[in-house]
């Protein structure tokens, strides 16, 4: 084809994309008509909602009546449950007359290099300064004496005024 052919001869340089334009709202509108009605994501969580829903108030209340009623756990054994609110009176009054007592063994630390620098962990425990003393000179450090005043650091030099002219 040269350029003094008649137009309806040429070919149109928009013809394919207009084909291509035409083929994808084709595509789009069929899988528009194709797609299922009625099932949508927010009906399946909804329903899903709903049923946990139910579950839960359905647990809840099973929970309720194993705290506030009394029951068997296990008739064979002669396991029986009873109302946490009784439960607790009947430990509170068990408790109470008992002679009090630690619950578990109280331990004294031994020093450490924490301890010898006149900072103990338990302040309660008595510190002995001489004992502090050869744990920190064990650990290479040099002696603290707690009730000695910490030393001021000398004045800096004032630097030197400039000279007037």
């Amino acid at each position: 084809m040269n350029r003094n052919s008649p137009l309806s001869e040429r070919r149109h340089p928009y013809l394919p994309g207009l084909w291509l334009a035409a083929g994808f709202l084709g595509l789009a509108s069929l899988a528009l008509l194709l797609r299922p009605v009625g099932v949508t994501p927010d009906t399946i969580l909804e329903k899903a909602a709903m049923e946990r829903w139910e579950r839960l108030q359905k647990l809840k209340t099973n929970q309720l009546a194993d705290v506030t009623t009394y029951g068997w756990v296990d008739q064979a054994k002669g396991v029986a449950r009873i109302p946490v609110a009784q439960a607790m009176d009947l430990t509170i009054a068990k408790l109470r007359a008992q002679n009090p007592k630690p619950a578990y063994p109280i331990t004294i630390i031994a020093g450490s290099a924490i301890t010898a620098a006149a900072y103990p962990l338990y302040p309660e425990v008595p510190v002995d300064a001489g004992a502090m003393a050869a744990a920190l000179a064990a650990d290479g450090a040099a002696a603290v004496n707690p009730s000695a005043p910490a030393a001021k650091p000398a004045p800096a030099a004032k630097p030197a005024s400039p000279e007037k002219k």
